[in-house]
């Protein structure tokens, strides 16, 4: 049987998949990029995109993708700058984080006129770039509003999403180079303005991504999908032990002084307690979403053996601490099973655990 012939659209994204694998082999030559120039100067998001998930998709290394995207993205830039952009509905997610990246990308237009100043007059000291840096807290809230809530949502439009995952790479490190200068207290300036530049460029080249690849398709794919999920009603709680209403039952996960969620034994979220103080921020984009894409890519390994580990019943728990903006934070996994011992889920208990790691003695009187 005769196989059809790729549509245009089709032969166009093949031509895209083909110039990004030239470019994972290394840059091209003047007389090969000819050959591509047509859909490299004509790209669209929704091809930019395709391309990249043809990479992405089935990467073990996302790291190592990083150079030849970037190469990548540098050569459509000027055609995606020449598409009209989608006007958001005001009062929507997308509204609202097209807002936030605008603001993000106007402080960083501000900060390069405040380097090449710095850099000019040596004489002025470091700190009038890192207090810049310092007093700009959007970004970190912009990319756990991305993680938590634009990202589950892409997921499930089944649009080709793996873009998402060099994205968050790429933002754990914009944010680990942030933490790396507010710490800085060394004379060498070359080596701040390599930490720097490594910040400023990676902030900026997400912000270019997110407004002219994530954010075009990403509304494309929800066609005017408001992005909030119905609360299903929670059904009273009744046991051996006694019975509680929904809403006391509500009301004690948000007081436990720790934060619980749930994964099912089909590696997606059913449930999470949304206490006050939760330590990691959730969604309630997150329900139904692998557990997987809910870390960043480096951690999805540790994830995975967490779980294979618990099915396979070689563990029933793992451990972890660590010191998280200042608090000593300590998580379990426990592996929840039914009564003959078939693995029913996971479950994630974090805790801020700074004021119980501080005490000593005894108390025993109010």
């Amino acid at each position: 049987m005769a196989m059809n012939a790729p549509t245009r659209q089709e032969a166009r994204i093949d031509l895209l998949c083909e110039y990004l694998d030239r470019l994972v082999e290394g840059p091209v030559s003047k007389e090969l990029f000819e050959r591509y120039r047509p859909i490299v100067e004509d790209a669209t998001p929704f091809e930019v995109n395709h391309a990249l998930e043809h990479l992405l998709a089935d990467s073990d290394d996302i790291a190592a993708c990083e150079v030849p995207v970037a190469r990548f993205i540098r050569s459509v830039g000027k055609a995606l700058e020449k598409q009209t952009l989608p006007v958001y509905a005001e009062g929507t997610l997308l509204f609202q984080l097209n807002e936030e990246n605008e603001a993000i990308a106007s402080d960083l237009t501000g900060q390069q006129e405040l380097n090449k100043r710095l850099q000019q007059r040596p004489e002025l000291p470091l700190s009038v770039v890192l207090d810049e840096v310092a007093s700009y807290e959007a970004l970190e809230e912009h990319y756990i509003r991305l993680q938590n809530e634009l990202f589950p949502l892409f997921e499930a439009s089944g649009e080709a999403h793996s873009c998402v995952k060099l994205m968050w790479t790429l933002q754990d490190e914009v944010l680990a180079s942030r933490k790396a200068l507010l710490a800085y207290s060394s004379d060498d300036r070359p080596a701040f303005w390599r930490i720097y530049g490594r910040y400023y460029v990676l902030s900026s080249i997400l912000s270019f991504r997110e407004r002219y690849i994530l954010f075009p398709v990403v509304h494309r794919s929800l066609q005017g999908e408001t992005g909030v999920r119905e609360k299903s009603a929670m059904a009273s709680f009744v046991s051996r032990t006694g019975s509680l209403t929904a809403e006391q039952l509500e009301r004690i996960f948000a007081l436990l002084p720790f934060d619980i969620s749930f994964i099912g034994s089909d590696d997606r979220v059913k449930f999470y307690s949304d206490p006050p103080h939760r330590i990691f921020p959730r969604s309630p984009q997150v329900i139904g979403r692998l557990v997987q894409n809910c870390h960043p890519p480096k951690s999805v390994s540790t994830v995975e053996e967490i779980l294979a580990s618990f099915k396979e019943g070689r563990a029933d728990e793992a451990e972890f601490y660590l010191v998280l903006n200042g608090s000593f934070v300590h998580i379990t996994y426990y592996a929840v099973r039914s009564a003959d011992g078939t693995y029913l889920g996971t479950m994630e208990v974090s805790q801020d655990a700074t004021h119980l790691r501080s005490l000593m003695g005894e108390k025993r009187l109010l």
